[in-house]
């Protein structure tokens, strides 16, 4: 493809009139690093005009100009991205909490979009379709080999408006035909809560514009169940609106106390946010758990109830990712650029700096742990205070009150995780057999789990088939079948019995009612854990953690 000198001269000079601006603000201190800028930019048009018009092959200029972009970008943080038109309606989506569509949570299996669940009381919910249904047409067009995100495309539209779509349901022998009608779909915060043992429970899975407004009506109707006090699991939770993080904080802190404040290159910028509600939930203790894939506004929360000492926090050491991204509109598309950074009230950078290659992994069910993170703060675990003058750790992240350490997966139970094979298997077991509520994972079911394993190419060595991994896979192929009956809470239902940490934090509100009385208990469990890595490590008093031993 050819481009004429007055498209190439086009393209260069708005490089330059949009660096030209920046220097305007920047003042007359960059004016050498401008003339470098401008030359550079002279250069770059230099090498497009000459690639566009003598290449050997034709070559598509816009992925040429959005790779030159992406290549510049790969010099920043990971954070800092470039996004098309469809990347910034799904950020918009997220922040918003709210789209056009049918309430689907969508993955791939078999070739096919594949509903891994539906949202209550939304129109894909209500005409009956269920997790494990293939999406094998969407408006008469087979979506064989088809990625989720072009089904996502499809499926969501203006309120109002139909989609077709046939569904494929083991079990069944023909296929199923639906029209359905569009509906303004709010993804909920707040995924799961119950009353466990007198204490309330409350999963808030992100950060969206009505998450403070959800989180104090479910508070409300706890404390009428007169809950003797609140776990906020903030674990895996990637974060959110900033104006989120913020509402939810003052939730439970007094007006007018700080509850994050940012740093930036142009100081002008920096940014101080205090509470501004009279409300605050003070009548009960907090506990707020929080592991190695809480990320941004979870850690600010986490951080300011931490350090106005209003909960206790539990888990481990959180992500990391304390930074602040400003978008910018560039026509139809978007620059996510960072600006500055998060600091916690007692003066604690959240960010942790990472190789802009280093994978990220937010999944509720394969966390990554917070030790796969490389910190490079300048300042592992340096001391702060809180308003009590309890002791908290910098380095980036949230470092835990009580750090609990969990048993790691084993190469079996992450590769069945990792193969769909507990999801897969819930869709075919329902498909043959009647499932009630009361449902429990038999020798039998786990027989025939083996066996569908070894079916889909993944035999189960006896070597492997031991007590650990059997107990994983009962608790797997539990939340995933009742997952199938009861959606996201049927998930839950199956595992919140077996959860180590919520275990954990029950016993210690049973042991120490009030939150003094948590804080000298957390302390009395850190002080055993120094204990037992000195046992463990009588001669490497290094191989301690300083920032908090944790209990294993």
């Amino acid at each position: 493809m050819k481009l004429n000198k007055k498209a190439i001269i086009g393209i260069t000079l708005a490089c330059v009139l949009a660096v030209a601006a920046i220097f305007v603000m920047a003042g007359d201190r960059e004016e050498k690093q401008k003339e470098t800028v401008y030359q550079n930019l002279e250069r770059f048009g230099a090498v497009l005009d000459k690639i566009l018009n003598y290449y050997v092959d034709d070559i598509d200029s816009d992925k040429l100009i959005k790779s030159a972009i992406n290549g510049m970008l790969d010099q920043l943080d990971e954070h800092s991205v470039y996004m098309d038109s469809y990347e910034y309606d799904n950020l918009m989506i997220d922040t918003k909490g709210e789209f056009g569509g049918l309430g689907i949570t969508l993955g791939e299996l078999e070739g096919f979009p594949t509903v891994i669940s539906t949202i209550e009381d939304t129109p894909a919910y209500r005409v009956g379709i269920q997790g494990g249904d293939k999406i094998v047409q969407i408006e008469g067009v087979s979506t064989h080999n088809w990625k989720s995100e072009e089904a996502v495309t499809k499926l969501r539209g203006r309120e109002g408006t139909q989609v077709a779509i046939t569904i494929a349901r083991e079990g069944l022998p023909d296929s199923l035909h639906y029209s359905i009608t569009r509906e303004i779909i709010r993804v909920p915060s707040i995924t799961y809560s119950a009353d466990l043992d007198g204490v309330g429970y409350i999963r808030l899975a992100r950060f969206a514009e009505r998450t403070a407004r959800d989180l104090e009506g479910v508070i409300r109707d706890l404390e009428k169940q007169n809950v003797k006090g609140l776990i906020i699991d903030l674990r895996s939770n990637p974060g959110g609106l900033l104006e989120s993080a913020r509402e939810v904080s003052e939730l439970f802190l007094d007006k007018d106390k700080l509850i994050v404040y940012t740093e930036s290159r142009i100081p002008t910028h920096n940014l101080k946010y205090y509470s501004r509600s009279n409300k605050v939930y003070d009548d009960v203790p907090i506990v707020v758990l929080v592991n190695g894939t809480s990320a941004s506004a979870s850690e600010i929360v986490a951080g300011a109830l931490q350090d106005w000492d209003r909960a206790v926090i539990v888990g481990q050491t959180s992500f990391g990712k304390g930074s602040v991204q400003t978008v910018f509109n560039i026509g139809k598309d978007a620059l996510k650029l960072t600006t500055a950074k998060y600091f916690t009230p007692s003066g604690r950078c959240i960010h942790k700096d990472r190789p802009r290659n280093e994978e990220e992994l937010i999944s509720e069910d394969l966390p990554v742990p917070a030790d796969t993170a490389t910190a490079n703060t300048g300042e592992p675990h340096k001391e702060y205070r809180t308003a009590g003058g309890r002791i908290v750790y910098g380095g980036g992240g949230i470092t835990p009150d009580w750090q609990i350490e969990l048993p790691k997966f084993t190469d079996l139970q992450r590769d069945l995780e990792l193969r769909s094979m507990f999801f897969n298997f819930a869709v075919h077991y329902t498909a043959h057999h009647k499932v009630a509520d009361d449902f429990k994972v038999t020798d039998a079911v786990l027989a025939e789990f083996r066996s569908y394993s070894g079916e889909n190419k993944y035999a189960i060595k006896d070597s492997l088939w031991t007590p650990e991994n059997v107990d994983y896979i009962q608790t797997a192929i539990k939340r995933e079948v009742f997952r199938k009956l009861m959606q996201t809470k049927g998930a839950y239902l199956a595992t919140l019995p077996k959860d180590e940490e919520v275990n954990a934090v029950l016993e210690m509100f049973r042991a120490a009612p009030t939150l003094q009385q948590m804080f000298a208990y957390v302390n009395e469990q850190s002080k055993k854990a120094v204990a037992a890595e000195r046992l463990e490590h009588p001669k490497n008093p290094g191989a301690m953690k300083k920032a908090g031993a944790r209990t294993k």
